[in-house]
């Protein structure tokens, strides 16, 4: 009897308890493929850069880039889709509320947890 009233209590305990969430990356879609990517505008690089994965403008020049290992995408049928994803990305974000606001410089040494965070303006990365 002690031991299903025990049972008993954690199944009540764990029904009653909220589920504990966890935040979630957005899904990127295609643009996930690109370590470069410009929806409209020019995609230009200036000095030696080896760069892993893809690159690539839906509307612009690609200028510039000597070695890359992923492959070069100008107005083609894989920049058409990435751009339609990184929409759809903005316009989720746009629509999430922020739960923190930074200002710059972001870094120094501070610690960053878990959130929703808005920054207004430039910033830089230290």
């Amino acid at each position: 009897m002690k031991n299903k009233l025990l049972i008993l209590i954690a199944a009540l305990v764990m029904y009653i308890t909220p589920a504990i969430t966890l935040g979630q990356a957005p899904d990127l879609g295609t643009t996930a493929k690109f370590e470069l990517f410009s929806t409209d505008g020019a995609v230009t690089n200036t000095g030696t850069s080896h760069i892993t994965g893809k690159v690539g403008t839906n509307n612009g020049p690609v200028t510039g880039f000597g070695n890359v290992n992923g492959g070069m995408h100008k107005a083609d049928g894989v920049t058409a889709q990435a751009a339609t994803d990184l929409l759809a990305l903005y316009n989720e974000l746009d629509a999430t509320t922020p739960t923190l606001f930074l200002s710059s410089p972001l870094g120094n040494g501070n610690t960053i947890t878990a959130g929703i965070y808005s920054v207004s303006g430039a910033t830089t990365l230290n």
